[in-house]
């Protein structure tokens, strides 16, 4: 058994151990069968019972029926509400678990986003024994696709979907937030992988974020000699056996410091400063990276607990949540009403154009001359000026339809 215990310990360093079942659970680490080791995951403070919520368990989100593309849907009480915004969270294995969705924190962040108000996705996905990365990465892009296109079947509100993960879920998530506009290849030195992947039947669906939650993430397996963790490398494995120094271009592709922009979704990070596994400077130099790479809306909450999820730092995370989501909201809103105007406005001025057979004018008293152009049905353009009261002479025109367009993009059709 200790040998056991040896071999095992030496596949990980950022190690996201949830729990290792070494009773019913068929040998999987990081799995949720009966009595195992807890690694960490459910932190302390403000646990809730996750049994109190409905839920839709083992959903094939792939459609392979492979252990490691099912997931559990919960969903909150009924608020009479249709439609309720995501969190999706995602468990710790070192990323050696296929099968850990019913270990993902239920009772801390599980419960915390449902009393919320949220459904919660906890998905399982593929270890780098199945499939080496991106293939990780590209399984959780798959889940936010198959919301998006089951949203009305699982009452999900597409406006907002957030994902969270603990340790190496906790590095899974912060890429999500950081790859959200990386649809091709994306190419490091010599080395190019496909980040978003094609699984599932759900491909022309968007696999966007709005927000992250990190818990002590593993987020760049590089940055780990900021501090003093456990000498252990699965990140190593991940990319097929092959360290930083021999294939750095593979681990830069597996860090989420390499595809931060400004454009990249905000992220909750919480990190312990007694976390022995990954270091809590990893955690602080990924949020400095983000703020300095322009990333809106980023927060750290450093504690001082080890390898899990902090308790009492869900309710933070929810503060967090709620604030993305009235902000996100709240824009839109707003680009709403400016659209609105301007459509408004194209309508007070096409309603202002007047034509003749021999004459196009703006016919409202008092209307302020635009600059226009007028073309013929195939796109051509005839005619290039300003349109006034006075008008201008189309008598020259045939018989035909024509459209006029003014430079405050108002557009009016008219018969000759």
């Amino acid at each position: 058994m200790k040998r056991i215990l040896i071999l095992a310990l030496s596949l990980c360093s950022m190690s996201a151990f949830a729990q290792w079942d070494w009773g019913g659970g068929g040998g999987q680490w990081g799995g949720g069968g009966g009595g195992g080791f807890n690694f960490g995951g459910e932190g302390s403070g403000n646990s809730g019972n996750i049994g109190d919520y409905q839920k839709k368990a083992d959903i094939d989100y792939v459609g392979d029926n492979h252990i490691g593309h099912k997931m559990d849907v919960y969903f909150p009480k009924d608020d009479g509400k249709s439609t309720h915004p995501v969190l999706i969270h995602i468990y710790g294995s070192a990323w050696g678990s296929n099968s850990s969705k019913g270990s993902a924190d239920l009772g801390t962040v599980g419960t915390a986003a449902l009393g919320a108000g949220y459904i919660l996705v906890t998905p399982n996905h593929r270890t780098y024994g199945d499939a080496l990365y991106p293939a990780q990465i590209n399984d959780i892009k798959a889940v936010v696709r198959y919301l998006r296109g089951n949203a009305q079947e699982l009452g999900v509100d597409t406006s907002f979907i957030a994902v969270s993960g603990f340790s190496s879920g906790g590095h899974l998530a912060s890429l999500m937030g950081v790859t959200r506009n990386v649809k091709d290849n994306y190419t490091v030195g010599s080395e190019t992988m496909n980040i978003e992947g094609n699984l599932g039947r759900y491909t022309n669906e968007s696999s966007w974020v709005d927000a992250v939650c990190d818990w002590s993430g593993p987020v760049d397996c590089r940055d780990k000699g900021c501090g003093n963790p456990i000498n252990m490398s699965p990140e190593n494995d991940m990319v097929g056996g092959c360290d930083n120094n021999k294939c750095p271009d593979r681990h830069a592709l597996l860090a989420a410091n390499t595809f931060i922009d400004e454009t990249d979704a905000p992220v909750f990070v919480a990190h312990g400063s007694s976390d022995n596994i990954v270091p809590q400077c990893e955690g602080k130099k990924f949020y400095d990276n983000l703020t300095n790479g322009g990333v809106q809306d980023c927060e750290y909450h450093p504690h001082s607990g080890g390898h899990g999820v902090e308790g009492n730092l869900t309710g933070d995370m929810v503060k967090f949540l709620n604030k993305i989501k009235e902000k996100k909201a709240a824009a839109a809103a707003e680009a709403h009403e400016n659209e609105e105007s301007l459509l408004n406005d194209i309508l007070a001025l096409n309603n202002s154009i007047c034509v003749d057979n021999n004459r196009l004018y703006l016919c409202n008293e008092g209307a302020e001359a635009t600059e226009f152009n007028l073309s013929d049905v195939s796109g051509k353009i005839l005619m290039i000026g300003t349109l006034d009261s006075k008008g201008v002479d189309i008598s020259s025109l045939n018989q035909g339809v024509y459209l006029v367009r003014t430079n405050n993009g108002g557009s009016f059709k008219f018969i000759k």
